[in-house]
C-alpha cells in the first residue's frame, strides 16, 4: 500500500514538473525577443542569445527575468 502511494506521488510530481517546465518555457519564448533561444536540457531550461550578458546589463526587463529564473532554481 505504501509503495503504491509513493509511486503515485512520484508520478504526480514528475507530471507537475513537466507541466511547469512546459509553461515556463512557453512564457519565456513568448516574452523574450526573437533572437533569444530557450532550450530545455538535462540541467533544466537554458536561455541563450548573442551577447546575452551585455543585454542583461542594459535591458531591465531581461534582467528581471534572469533574476526570477535564478530565484526559481
Amino acid at each position: 500500500m505504501m509503495e503504491k502511494l509513493q509511486q503515485r506521488g512520484e508520478a504526480l510530481a514528475e507530471q507537475r514538473l513537466a507541466e511547469a517546465k512546459s509553461e515556463i518555457k512557453s512564457v519565456l519564448v513568448e516574452e523574450l525577443p526573437d533572437d533569444v533561444q530557450v532550450v530545455e536540457t538535462e540541467l533544466g531550461i537554458q536561455v541563450q542569445a548573442p551577447r546575452l550578458r551585455a543585454r542583461l546589463i542594459g535591458n531591465s526587463s531581461l534582467r528581471d527575468i534572469a533574476f526570477l529564473m535564478r530565484a526559481a532554481r
